[in-house]
């Protein structure tokens, strides 16, 4: 579809066109997975959490996005993917974050300690048998 773009969300209040967009499936959402990912960099926003079933939705193509919000410093945003995306991921595919996750789970940085993030990346881990 040639204007998925304009069925990203205008504000963070806009479930209308959220909820059109779980109408598409992979090949029409693949070009707009990075603007998907910013939607959950605040899991609060009343789009986040629906945004976030969607990314889930898309499986395996998303890996790349996670990596990159996991090698960032937004915990905000670590926490959102951490506990709305990675954490509901099948197994095979959270097997391609285990070093991201590991690397959080036993080696945080101050900012994800306090943030707690380590410990939500070991439950992940424990969860998927990876630890």
């Amino acid at each position: 579809m040639d204007n998925i773009r304009s069925l990203l969300p205008r504000h963070k209040h806009d479930l209308e066109n959220v909820k059109r967009l779980k109408e598409f499936d992979l090949a029409d959402l693949k070009p707009i997975l990075p603007e998907l990912f910013t939607w959950i960099q605040d899991i609060n926003w009343p789009v986040a959490v629906e945004i976030a079933k969607i990314l889930v939705s898309c499986g395996r193509e998303i890996v790349p996005e996670l990596k990159k919000v996991m090698a960032s410093s937004d915990d905000d945003w670590k926490f959102a993917c951490l506990g709305w995306v990675i954490k509901e991921l099948p197994r095979e595919i959270t097997k391609e974050m285990e070093t991201e996750l590991k690397r959080i789970a036993f080696q945080p940085n101050s900012t994800e300690r306090n943030s707690d993030l380590d410990d939500t990346a070991k439950e992940i881990l424990k969860a998927h048998a990876m630890i």
